[in-house]
């Protein structure tokens, strides 16, 4: 299915999360942060006033930028001419990348002015908005179960960060019934999010960066890069990307020989902390010790520090 929403052949829609870094300065008024109201109703309402209020100008593919999304834009050269690709976005909802957009602020994540929300229920209602809301583009598919619908005979390669995953829970799920090859729907995130998503995850963690190389905040991205270049034929089974994961993790290097750059540096692990605490708000001591599960190492000490000037700059308030 084209961007249009017209079915063709063997698709591959490859979604991938958004990133804060835009190539073009974000005015103020299309910052999340900016609104007065926080009445999730009324706070959805005056956002989308504001995103309609001009024609957008500029591709989502030119507007987004980092290594994240270098790494995300480069995923359909993986798959070939089937592949299409999809951002999930918190200030727009799904939109192709050659859906024009306003430079904007909005995330999922929490600790930020421009945070949607902080619970589950808040960023899934969220979420659900911008899925009734017909959007930039009209035509689009608005969510995953909507992509699914309209072609059934697609794959579909979800490429999702924690904060965005729990936010789209309930959607992947739906969508993944949709498919009439329930193999071919593949999210490729974080593990031990939710159990009811774990059949069809390919989980990645940090174990695996000392392969896929990049740093932590394009992790996701680079591992779907790595794992699709070695699917051959099965690039979109999840089965068999799962079994590349595996092995994969199993070649890398353990914690006690990590190549020299791996180690985290202060930022990617403030940013750990703020992707964890996207959910409650989790001692240093739990921090530390899923860190540490997720195959990444940090000093007790630099952690409590790093922790203790999260909490004391808002970011977990």
């Amino acid at each position: 299915m084209t961007a249009t929403g017209k079915a063709s052949p063997s698709t591959v829609h490859i979604v991938v999360t958004c990133t804060n870094r835009k190539q073009v300065p974000v005015p103020e008024h299309l910052r999340l942060g900016d609104l007065r109201d926080r009445q999730p109703g009324p706070r959805f309402a005056a956002w989308t006033r504001r995103l309609s209020a001009d024609e957008p100008a500029i591709a989502a593919r030119d507007l987004y930028g980092g290594e994240h999304w270098r790494a995300a834009a480069g995923l359909p050269s993986v798959v070939g001419d089937s592949a299409q690709l999809w951002v999930c976005s918190a200030g727009y909802g799904l939109v192709s990348v050659d859906t024009l957009l306003h430079p904007y602020a909005a995330t999922f994540s929490a600790g930020t002015p421009d945070s949607v929300g902080r619970g589950v229920g808040e960023l899934q209602r969220w979420w659900q908005r911008l899925a009734d809301w017909p959007g930039p583009m009209r035509g689009q598919p608005r969510s995953f179960v909507e992509l699914a619908r309209r072609d059934p005979e697609a794959s579909i390669v979800a490429v999702m960060s924690e904060a965005y995953l729990r936010a789209c829970a309930e959607d992947l799920r739906a969508a993944a019934a949709k498919l009439s090859d329930p193999d071919r729907f593949a999210v490729i995130g974080p593990p031990r999010l939710r159990s009811d998503l774990e059949d069809l995850l390919v989980p990645v963690t940090a174990r695996l960066r000392p392969m896929v190389g990049g740093s932590l905040h394009a992790l996701h991205a680079k591992a779907a890069t790595y794992l699709m270049a070695r699917a051959g034929g099965d690039v979109t089974s999840r089965k068999r990307l799962r079994e590349i994961a595996q092995q994969a993790a199993e070649a890398a290097p353990a914690d006690g020989s990590r190549k020299p750059g791996v180690r985290l540096s202060d930022e990617e692990v403030r940013e750990y902390i703020r992707r964890r605490a996207s959910h409650g708000r989790p001692s240093a001591t739990v921090l530390l010790r899923s860190l540490r599960d997720d195959g990444m190492s940090c000093e007790q000490s630099r952690f409590k520090r790093l922790y203790e000037n999260a909490v004391s700059r808002a970011v977990l308030a």
